[in-house]
């Protein structure tokens, strides 16, 4: 092996070697009747100075060009990014109360502008410069390939993409679901053993050994990574350049792992005719000036005014003002590629009408400044019309001269900035500042209408919103003299979880106000189409100011209208102008869905594809393996269609279609309510459609499967049973079309010979899909016969075991004596052995039974993890179990079947199906084994652990019936001595069941051990045994503190634990009280305080159940009071546990 690698590594050498006179980045192309020649020169998309070994021939080619060409335009990258986003909603979901994070408003603080006025957003480093934190001194003022862009900008070249960007951003994508290989290959493993391996492509960059790069790719990636990311998106690049070359003279910047290779382009030019030649030469002062210059030239850059979504700001910059949202942020960039500059607009919603006591004010903001912006401040001026704010001038410590302009509206914090190189802001800073303005305040109401006319109300004419003309919330807000109106529709498709439309409508309410910290003073469900309910609140105590609040929940919309105003008719006159409306679209498109592989008629584009973790992440994925992929079509106006695809296995098989849908049936049921289902057939095409609703909601899930041969599609929607279809969900599920691929294989044709084939080729097809293959009783006779005549290797015993208990499942006189005979040839085979006992287990009849003993009887497999799960069974199997005793206790001596027999046959004592005579027997080794076990206990040796304080508590149970015997009442006398508060626990309860005396030594272990007196209550009120304990110890709050003890195993000699209050609520399982307990944790360097509940439905007895825990690391106190709010969301937990969007149980997609 050593010296296949030596010879490999050499031959690697050897032909680099050979490559030595073709290093170089930048190739000359010429040929093929082209009278000048074109260029290709290879990038790094870095700003790292490595990238920026620029020799005279790179600048004489650049000026030479008529053109320049790269991998895609710049200019291009915002407006494609844009419209990704606008169309793709952010997936929400987490333990956050769905209702705050959604309606609530989110209140601002002063860091907040500090980090928006300190930010130098990612955005636009990923633009414009591609810098790395703290590098600053080693890296140039911009990435090589928007270098080229900006030089051939500044000298009026045309700039060509070479591909098209949604196909290139698809092929990367597509790219990143295998990058890597299992292992790189040999020769790169000893090369990167050294060094690590961007060290290494560093240095051949450095050397211009594209053939190296190309070789260290080939050992590193997938082929499917390089045919994606490279091989594809060089054919298409090679096309454009050939047909420009053919008219102008072209200089192409692409990324330098394009070059080389037989699939680089530089050999695709060959392929078509072309020359290439490498270019080298010195880097003398030429280069350098010509760097320099470039550089610092800046170019008159084109001004337009253009306007925010909402029309609120209107400003001469360099390119529209697309809206990006976050949270309560709304963020607009504008980029001069050409000389490295950028305006941008961040605006923060404040929500100062509302009742808030941190608001926001200038006077908090001014001090700050001087730490906040960048370098020096050369002027500061304040600003007052239309709105109060600062207009500053900066120098960086670089020498980039920036301006801000911070304003603060009613409603909103604006701040402003434009940047760039050098002194370029100073030179058109007067022209874009003095073109700013806002919208001029009205009064006046007039109708909004939503995008798409989805919605309309009354509104004042001076609003602002975020987000109205993209998917996901939108907000709207006006200040009007005093008045305050806001407007905010939520998006959510939750098709995971339908909740009662009246509590949603009504909890909104409620919470806002909690938000708000003001009550309810009343509150109605209005007359409406869809629950809608509708209150008020004072906001103001002194002037009795009040808030509206109007909601409506409909589909995946939920509808919030709020005013704050003394004129109750005035918000009454807002709410009743709220009109639903039927959505009107643009027009309706035919897609191609490149990724899943369908047709569909939409408004929308297709969007990014997701997958399965371990579709994408698995690099030995195989094109027979199954595959999953889902992607979402959202419409602007928020109806979002999920489309899964699952690709079966190519040995996938149902014994028929209805079987497949009856499969999925079940799954529906255990969530919903089936209103409705269809099914049928057309040609190779079959079709299931379900409507699926919950109790007391007018939403309603509509899903449509779709099964083509071996690929199913499932369609997902959330709409609701009072309106009509739209026509957005209805033209989707009317045209959706699997397109003619050749994925999957029939899930309907009989496979088995494809199974037993693959088996005895040890073909790894079968490695697992043998659970997928379904058998009947025509399969015995191969089935039997393959496990004869087949030798399975140990990492596909699994496929044997299964097919073994397959042929437990099948009806054939040959089964039972083939596996009887199997048996007994497996001597040296466990694995095989306890297949087939678990398999005879499986039975219903006693016959079976009788035959494991009589296996048992001629050899046992010794397989203790397959044994300790073999006896294990549920209520339903044990009746016949009991035909193993006592017949099966003579294996208990044997390690590996002690504690799986025992525990059987506990199991069947405790259900009364066997009575003490049956193992009286075999009392004495069960007496021994105990008495061993509580000797590990009471020395606490290194082989005590949990299961044997298991074992101790079986002993416990087997031995009682025997308690009389004197060595029997030894074992119970010593093990009073120890700490097994399971056994000791379970030994009070069956002292009491029989009315018999509890040793004091006992009663002090368990009813006041408060580690074991949870578990004692427990246990003695399962037996209705609760009289026995003192009244003073079996109350709700001590049960509560001693079961939190035992849960969060705390420890005595270093933690505190003290009650602190109950909390009363009510919900639809009744009266319910809240235990709260405070536990200081002691640590090495400074003790931790936390907080911890226990809820308990109101009993007349003691409740031994609790209703809900506190989870298990508690909720940390943070100084010496503990901060109200704690308890009211320990209280919001327990109230709504069965409200799902409270308690972060469910997503939306």
């Amino acid at each position: 092996m050593r010296l296949y690698i030596s010879l490999l590594f050499l031959c690697c050498t050897t032909f680099l070697i050979a490559q030595e006179d073709k290093q170089s980045l930048l190739w000359e192309v010429s040929g093929n009747g082209m009278e000048k020649p074109s260029f290709l020169y290879g990038t790094m998309h870095v700003s790292k100075k490595v990238a920026f070994r620029l020799d005279d021939v790179f600048f004489k080619a650049l000026n030479e060009a008529e053109t320049v060409a790269l991998e895609s335009d710049p200019t291009t990258w915002l407006a494609h990014n844009y419209e990704q986003m606008s169309e793709e909603s952010p997936q929400s979901y987490g333990e956050e109360n769905f209702y705050n994070r959604n309606f609530n408003p989110r209140f601002s603080k002063k860091e907040a502008v500090r980090r928006i006025i300190r930010f130098d957003n990612r955005i636009i480093n990923g633009y414009l410069y591609r810098k790395q934190a703290g590098a600053d001194d080693f890296e140039e003022e911009t990435y090589l390939d928007m270098f080229i862009y900006q030089a051939g900008k500044k000298n009026n070249k045309p700039i060509i993409s070479l591909e098209d960007i949604k196909e290139s951003r698809y092929l990367t994508s597509r790219a990143a679901y295998n990058i890597l290989k299992k292992k790189p290959d040999e020769w790169v493993q000893k090369m990167f053993k050294d060094q690590n391996r961007y060290t290494v492509q560093e240095d051949a960059y450095r050397d211009r050994n594209i053939w190296l790069l190309d070789s260290i790719g080939a050992a590193v990636n997938t082929d499917f990574y390089r045919e994606h990311m490279l091989y594809k998106r060089n054919e298409n690049m090679v096309i454009v350049m050939d047909s420009l070359m053919q008219h102008k003279t072209v200089f192409a910047g692409v990324g330098a792992a394009h070059l080389a290779g037989e699939k680089g382009m530089l050999q695709m030019l060959e392929d078509r005719g072309y020359t290439v030649k490498p270019l080298t030469s010195k880097q003398t002062d030429f280069a350098m000036k010509a760097k320099v210059e470039l550089e610092d030239l800046h170019v008159q850059p084109e001004l337009n005014s253009y306007s925010t979504p909402d029309g609120f700001i209107t400003i001469k910059t360099f390119d529209e003002l697309r809206e990006f949202v976050y949270k309560e942020q709304k963020f607009y960039l504008a980029p001069d590629m050409t000389n490295g500059a950028y305006l941008t607009i961040t605006r923060l919603n404040t929500y100062d009408l509302f009742p808030n006591e941190e608001k926001i004010t200038l006077e908090e903001i001014d001090p700050l400044l001087y730490e906040d912006i960048p370098g020096d401040i050369i002027s500061k001026e304040p600003l007052t019309s239309p709105f109060p704010g600062f207009s500053i001038v900066n120098k960086t410590k670089k020498g980039d001269y920036q301006k801000y302009h911070i304003y603060k509206t009613p409603l909103e914090m604006i701040i402003i900035k434009f940047g760039g190189k050098k002194d370029f802001v100073l030179q058109y800073e007067q022209e874009i500042f003095n073109s700013i303005q806002f919208r001029k305040p009205s009064n006046e109401l007039k109708t909004y209408t939503s995008e798409f006319n989805k919605y309309a109300f009354l509104f004042p004419a001076n609003f602002i919103s975020d987000n109205t003309k993209n998917v996901g919330n939108k907000l709207l807000q006006a200040a009007v003299n005093d008045e305050y109106y806001f407007f905010k529709e939520v998006f959510n498709n939750d098709i995971s979880y339908i909740e009662e439309d009246a509590f949603e409508a009504e909890y909104i309410h409620d919470n806002f106000y909690k938000k708000l910290d003001i009550e309810k003073i009343d509150g109605t469900f209005v007359n409406y189409d869809y629950k809608s309910y509708e209150s008020s609140a004072i906001v103001d105590t002194i002037s009795k100011r009040k808030i509206y609040l109007k909601t409506i929940v409909k589909d995946e919309s939920y509808y919030l209208l709020g005013m704050i105003t003394d004129d109750a008719q005035k918000a009454q006159t807002y709410f009743t102008s709220f009109k639903l409306k039927t959505p009107t679209y643009k027009e309706f498109n035919k897609v191609l869905d490149t990724s899943l592989h369908f047709s569909v008629l939409t408004n929308t584009k297709q969007p990014a594809i997701g997958s399965s973790y371990n579709s994408r992440f698995n690099p030995d994925k195989k094109e027979y393996d199954q595959e999953k992929k889902y992607i979402t079509y959202t419409s602007k106006s928020n109806e979002k269609v999920l489309v899964r695809r699952v690709k079966y296995h190519d040995l996938q098989m149902f014994h028929n279609i209805d079987s497949l849908w009856d499969g999925m049936e079940r799954f529906y049921e255990y969530n919903f309510v089936i209103e409705d289902k269809k099914r049928a057939q057309k040609d190779n095409l079959y079709y299931s459609t379900y409507i699926l609703k919950d109790t007391a909601s007018a939403k309603r899930i509509y899903r449509k499967n779709i099964l083509k041969n071996g690929v199913l599609f499932s369609l997902t929607t959330l709409e609701d049973s009072i309106a009509a279809r739209s026509e957005f969900v209805k033209n989707f599920y009317e045209t959706f079309t699997p397109l003619d691929t050749l994925l999957g294989k029939d899930v309907f044709v009989d496979k088995t010979q494809i199974f037993f084939d693959g088996i005895k080729n040890n073909d790894s097809i079968v490695l697992k899909a043998y659970a997928k293959i379904k058998f009947d009783d025509a399969h015995a006779n191969p089935i039997i016969e393959l496990l004869k005549t087949h030798e399975f290797d140990e990492d596909r015993e699994n496929i044997k075991n299964y097919l073994i208990s397959s042929l437990g499942k099948l009806e054939n006189d040959r089964i039972f004596p083939f596996l009887k005979e199997l048996y007994i040839e497996a001597y040296d085979k466990p694995k095989t052995q306890t297949a087939i006992l678990k398999t005879l287990l499986q039975q219903k009849d006693e016959a079976s039974y009788e035959m494991i003993l009589e296996l048992l009887e001629k050899d046992f497999p010794l397989d203790s993890r397959a044994i300790n799960r073999l006896f294990k069974t549920g209520k339903d199997r044990l009746e016949l179990k009991k035909e193993l005793f006592p017949e099966l206790l003579k294996y208990s001596s044997i390690q590996e079947y002690k504690m799986p027999i025992y525990q059987l046959l506990t199991q069947l004592s405790d259900s009364s199906l066997i009575k003490p005579k049956i193992y009286k027997k075999y009392k004495n080794q069960l007496l021994n084994d105990a008495r061993i076990e509580v000797k590990r206990n009471l020395g606490k040796s290194s082989s005590y652990n949990y299961k044997s304080g298991q074992a101790l508590e079986l002993y416990v149970k087997l031995l009682f019936p025997f308690r009389k015997d004197k060595n029997v009442r030894d074992f119970y006398q010593k093990l009073i001595k120890t700490e097994a508060k399971t056994a000791l626990t379970t030994y009070v309860v069956l002292l009491a069941k029989n009315k018999e005396q509890i040793p004091g030594e006992l009663k002090e272990k368990t009813f006041f051990d408060d580690k074991a007196l949870a578990s004692m209550l427990w246990k003695l009120a399962e037996n209705d045994l609760l009289a026995i304990v003192p009244d003073s110890l079996k109350t709700q709050q001590h049960y509560a503190k001693a079961g939190l003890m035992s849960r969060i195993g705390l420890d005595k000699e270093k933690d505190t634990i003290s009650f602190v209050k109950t909390v009363n609520v009510t919900n639809e399982d009744g009266d319910i009280t809240i235990y709260f307990f405070k536990v200081t944790e002691e640590n090495r360097y400074r003790d931790t305080n936390k907080l911890y509940h226990v809820a308990f439905v109101d009993k007349p007895t003691l409740n031994t159940e609790p209703y809900l825990l506190t989870k298990s690391r508690g909720k940390r106190i943070y100084g010496a009071e503990i901060d109200e709010e704690l308890f009211e969301e320990a209280v919001e937990q327990v109230k709504y546990k069965r409200r799902k969007r409270i308690s972060g149980r469910t997503r939306s997609y």
